[in-house]
């Protein structure tokens, strides 16, 4: 069949119709996409422990998203998980995520894997570096001379305790135990404490006590000081914590006992408070016991000393996209976004104009700015060590291992601990 020159000419003419058309849509579909801001058809993944951290994490990436344009991927896991996950993706130079927030006492550990921030911090004028404590500088984000990451929460560790049952925490450990007993009645369900007895926080309570006596692990020049009598006085405030407790509370973990202090079931929570109490405990539908909890400081012996808790947030060097996970970081740690922090979440912010705020002067979470609060080892032989406390802490005070086996264990421990992963050289012992 023979086709006519207008009929072909007719469809040439229908197909670049087509064409121009779908063109056009095309064009039209990617510039919806693109509205001219920063980081459009960009993408970043941060990751944070779950949580308050977290989800403050996602509040920040739609906003981030709505100034700066592109995505942000926001990943969570509970704290347990962090240091194994971490630590694989730095070593591998893994690009999937572009910032971790750290745990300070990993800083030593991860420091080498992670981008010097200096040079970011230089270039942006306008970020307030001279506002953060100098004192959350010296134990989160700085190590052997590299910037490694900004401190975006100091939180020394405190006790919630119940107001309408007794007054404080008294400044001995002996006075405390005499009031825990006084209020303990396991026969009607109600105990003295509420406490996480797992073993990464039976060993904080540990550490508080062990540091409260001007005990150490190591003295400043890292020759090990663990073996006396401060230490086996803090593994028997560990055992009579838990005999005080939930029987239950051998498994607990920072949840279990925030959800037994504010069902009103103890006199005492040695969870974090920020991180439960001081969010839910004023809101009825979480809590039994609004308006009759208080913070107060561990007992002071000797030094007043308790533990601190301080996270850093970096870029791991395997990152492909520094530039806009650094304005990520900026918008995460300014001071407007960390005021709000604390006011959603009760997170302390380490920034001199925070600590000086009428808004935390004010607040139930007044009780920190009294503290005197340090952090255990930040090289890389301090996990290893806190993973040998751990043990030993959980064995005796579950009444497994005798005290001088526990004492044995710890010495021998952390001295190999130091052994395998020597200090860097220069690098003194400041924490404990």
């Amino acid at each position: 069949m023979r086709v006519s020159k207008s009929l072909v000419f007719a469809l040439l003419i229908g197909l670049v119709s087509m064409a121009l058309l779908a063109g056009g849509q095309e064009e039209t579909a990617e510039s919806s996409t693109d509205s001219g801001k920063k980081w459009d058809g960009e993408s970043i993944t941060v990751h944070f422990m779950d949580a308050s951290y977290g989800d403050f994490a996602e509040e920040i990436a739609e906003r981030f998203e709505e100034e700066y344009g592109g995505n942000v991927e926001v990943v969570t896991a509970p704290f347990s998980a962090l240091h194994e996950r971490y630590g694989l993706a730095l070593r591998t130079n893994d690009s999937t995520y572009d910032v971790f927030s750290v745990a300070s006492q990993w800083d030593g550990e991860f420091a080498r894997w992670m981008t010097d921030l200096e040079p970011f911090i230089e270039d942006s004028p306008d970020f307030d570096s001279d506002d953060i404590l100098d004192k959350a500088w010296v134990q989160s984000g700085k190590f052997g001379g590299k910037t490694m990451g900004i401190p975006h929460a100091y939180t020394p560790r405190l006790i919630s305790y119940r107001t309408d049952l007794v007054d404080g925490v008294p400044e001995t450990w002996d006075e405390f135990f005499e009031v825990a007993e006084s209020v303990h009645d396991p026969e009607n369900g109600f105990y003295a404490f509420a406490t996480p007895g797992n073993k990464i926080q039976l060993a904080a309570i540990f550490n508080v006590s062990l540091w409260s006596m001007d005990g150490r692990w190591a003295d400043e020049d890292w020759n090990i000081t663990i073996d006396s009598p401060e230490a086996r006085e803090a593994l028997d405030i560990a055992k009579r914590v838990l005999e005080l407790s939930d029987p239950g509370a051998l498994s607990w973990g920072l949840p279990e006992a925030d959800a037994a202090f504010l069902d009103g079931n103890a006199a005492f929570n040695f969870a974090w408070p920020t991180l439960g109490v001081t969010v839910d405990g004023d809101n009825p539908e979480n809590s039994e016991i609004v308006g009759d909890w208080a913070l107060d400081l561990y007992p002071e012996e000797d030094t007043a000393t308790t533990v601190l808790s301080a996270w850093d947030i970096g870029i791991p060097r395997g990152s492909e996209n520094k530039e806009m996970a650094w304005d990520f970081i900026q918008m995460y740690t300014s001071r407007e976004a960390q005021m709000e922090a604390f006011e959603e979440y009760t997170i302390l912010a380490p920034r001199k104009s925070f600590w000086n705020d009428p808004a935390l002067q004010n607040s139930p979470l007044a009780p920190h700015a009294d503290a005197t609060a340090i952090f255990w080892w930040r090289i890389p032989a301090g996990e290893q060590a806190q993973t040998i406390i751990r043990d030993a802490v959980h064995n005796y005070a579950s009444g497994q291992w005798d005290r001088e086996r526990a004492v044995s264990y710890l010495e021998s421990g952390i001295t190999d601990a130091l052994e395998q992963n020597p200090p860097p050289e220069g690098v003194s012992n400041t924490g404990r």
